[in-house]
């Protein structure tokens, strides 16, 4: 199966395929972007497409980042992928933002992905990685849902952990790290930021991800079941006129 997948859920733009028989990222390209991802993200993945010797029609499956994240991205990132599966009803994963940041972070113990929110606010989710008699799985394990967590929330659950060290990804870790140093925990548990080439958001995270669901579900959604997962109300306010 080949896959495309989408991310424009925070500041860049990324689209990845994925060719999951030969488990070969095909190609991947991602772009830092102040502009709009609607004026990029399409064109991106077109010119992916045709530098990887293929067409939209040789995409098997489409796999999108629906959240958390940017409300305007996760939509972009979503009508995209719906307007590309739908003249051939090819099938439509939708991915967790945070799930797909600990797709590439693997490592042995225990990760934590976390995106920041506002203030003391995080999007976080915690993931494990663990090897079996000298196997390692080819993906992480998920631990707990996607959810808003305050940094003293998150801190707690470190502490309960009591691991020697725990891997932090994604584009919030340099805050949290910052609060949860302020708090007095430095020290107690030590606390490794991935590399920072990883832990930005990634279409080839969701292309992984999206390869583990195929893997363990028969029928695969369609575009119609794309929903954005924000995790906390959208709060839209329309200036006076």
């Amino acid at each position: 199966m080949r896959i495309l997948g989408l991310d424009t859920s925070g500041k860049i733009a990324s689209a990845a395929v994925l060719d999951t028989e030969r488990d070969i990222l095909l190609g991947e390209r991602s772009l830092y972007t102040t502009n709009g991802h609607s004026q990029v993200i399409l064109p991106m993945a077109t010119e992916l497409l045709s530098d990887c010797g293929m067409t939209l029609h040789d995409v098997d499956c489409y796999a999108v980042s629906v959240g958390p994240g940017s409300y305007t991205g996760l939509r972009i990132g979503i009508a995209a992928v719906q307007g590309l599966a739908l003249p051939e009803n090819k099938p439509c994963i939708g991915v967790s933002t945070l799930e797909a940041l600990a797709e590439r972070s693997i490592t042995i113990g225990h990760i934590l992905a976390v995106m920041h929110a506002r203030a003391d606010l995080f999007y976080c989710a915690w993931f494990l990685f663990r090897v079996f008699d000298c196997y390692a799985p080819e993906h992480v394990e998920r631990d707990t849902p996607d959810e808003v967590q305050t940094a003293a929330q998150i801190a707690k659950k470190i502490q309960e952990l009591h691991a020697e060290s725990i891997i932090v990804t994604g584009d919030g870790t340099e805050e949290f790290i910052r609060q949860y140093e302020a708090m007095g925990h430095e020290g107690q548990t030590i606390l490794r930021p991935a590399p920072s080439f990883l832990r930005r958001q990634s279409a080839a995270g969701v292309c992984y991800t999206a390869m583990k669901y195929t893997e363990e579900h028969k029928e695969l959604p369609t575009a119609a079941d794309l929903t954005a997962s924000y995790l906390q109300a959208v709060n839209i306010t329309r200036k006076e006129a």
